[in-house]
């Protein structure tokens, strides 16, 4: 199983990044105790909020960092692969703290979604080598991150689960690819073979891809998300501000429909205020099952649950055969 296990991280390497920015995209399909420790240092920089410096709270801001420290130890103690922290970026201070506590621990890639985090950010990062990799939505954000010093771009389609833009996967990548010189990676609706194929053909370097991890034997997704993801259809997804404030895609419950029911027909932000609340209680209804989660639309084509390995290696086998199929069609 270790073996399998390594031979599937290799494949994700390959797969996820280009350019030598190698991370695991696939976090959470992970064996149990590197996805628990690669989590944690996903957690502390997505989730945990500012310390102020008072002296309590100065004592817990150094227990985290302890923690912190031993998570990253510990990705580093069982593996010589590259690895990459996420960065979402909320807010310049946010995302300015989180990449000197990357630099300090070492990491070396880093990636950024959700917004642009900023040209002194992306700067502190570079000059301390590490590798910085940005998900955007849009050609202009494209440019803005690589004028920043991006070394890799994601481009991300709207068909993604998580913070989406407007776009399409399918006019969003070859435009990216387009538009600037540094190595374009391709995510938003890539599932299977076919998915993978098609983003090379536009032009990517690289796939990156979520959803679909999160049906394997290895991910930790809680039992009503798998329940919700094998049973998905490709409309059984819904963009919503109620979960973050941006617009985020995942998977259509009540209460979040309620939310962009209420939004689109004009309420007020009081009112909105409580049907916010109400999204919170109904993603809280289990304590030990959250009822809630970002998906793609690529769910509504996910039917069952696999180890990684396997559907990493069946899928590139595959695309190799479908890469011979579209190669005799061209010489007909």
């Amino acid at each position: 199983m270790e073996e399998m296990d390594n031979a599937a991280q290799e494949h994700v390497r390959q797969v996820s990044m280009a350019s030598g920015s190698s991370f695991l995209s696939g976090i959470k399909v992970l064996s149990t105790e590197r996805r628990e420790a690669m989590y944690a240092i996903y957690a502390f920089c997505r989730e945990v909020d500012d310390i102020a410096d008072d002296p309590l709270e100065l004592t817990e801001k150094r227990r985290l960092l302890k923690e912190w420290r031993e998570d990253i130890d510990a990705v580093k103690a069982r593996t010589g692969k590259s690895f990459g922290v996420n960065i979402t970026a909320m807010g310049r201070g946010f995302t300015e703290s989180r990449a000197r506590i990357i630099i300090e621990a070492g990491v070396p890639v880093c990636t950024t979604g959700r917004a642009d985090p900023g040209e002194k950010a992306v700067k502190m990062l570079k000059d301390a080598g590490v590798k910085v990799v940005s998900v955007i939505p849009t050609v202009e954000l494209a440019k803005r991150m690589e004028h920043e010093g991006a070394d890799a771009i994601v481009a991300s389609g709207t068909e993604a689960g998580g913070h989406v833009g407007t776009i399409a996967t399918m006019p969003l990548v070859p435009m990216v690819v387009d538009a600037v010189k540094v190595p374009v990676i391709a995510t938003g609706g890539i599932g299977d073979a076919r998915g993978f194929l098609a983003a090379f053909a536009l032009g990517a370097q690289g796939v990156q891809i979520g959803t679909r991890f999160m049906a394997m034997a290895e991910s930790d997704l809680n039992v009503w998300g798998r329940e919700q993801l094998l049973k998905m259809r490709e409309t059984d997804t819904i963009i919503s501000r109620a979960m973050t404030g941006s617009t985020v895609r995942c998977v259509t419950t009540p209460e979040l429909q309620a939310y962009e029911d209420a939004r689109l027909s004009g309420a007020s932000k009081k009112e909105l205020a409580e049907f916010r609340k109400a999204v919170v209680r109904g993603r809280n209804t289990d304590k030990d099952d959250k009822r809630q989660s970002a998906m793609g639309q690529i769910g509504g084509m996910i039917h069952d649950v696999r180890p990684v390995g396997e559907f990493i290696k069946e899928m590139i086998s595959e695309a190799a055969r479908l890469a011979g199929t579209v190669k005799d069609i061209a010489g007909r």
